[in-house]
């Protein structure tokens, strides 16, 4: 499954090695949920993640009728 933004993947790619699933990137991070964060989407919330120090990173879970 891919979206524009999102890919399953199998694992974490080495960016210096592979453009894919994106193209050219110049670094990758790899995140943890906890079953308690996946909870939380699964209630409508959202979770904020800290992107390196530097950027906010927002994830919701989409529901079917979401527009």
């Amino acid at each position: 499954m891919k979206d524009e933004y999102i890919a399953v993947v199998d694992e974490v790619f080495d960016t210096e090695e592979t453009e894919q699933p994106f193209g050219k990137r110049w670094a990758s991070q790899l995140l943890r949920i906890k079953p308690e964060h996946l909870l939380a989407l699964q209630e409508g919330k959202l979770l904020a993640i800290d992107d390196q120090g530097e950027y906010v990173v927002y994830l919701e879970l989409e529901r079917k009728n979401h527009v």
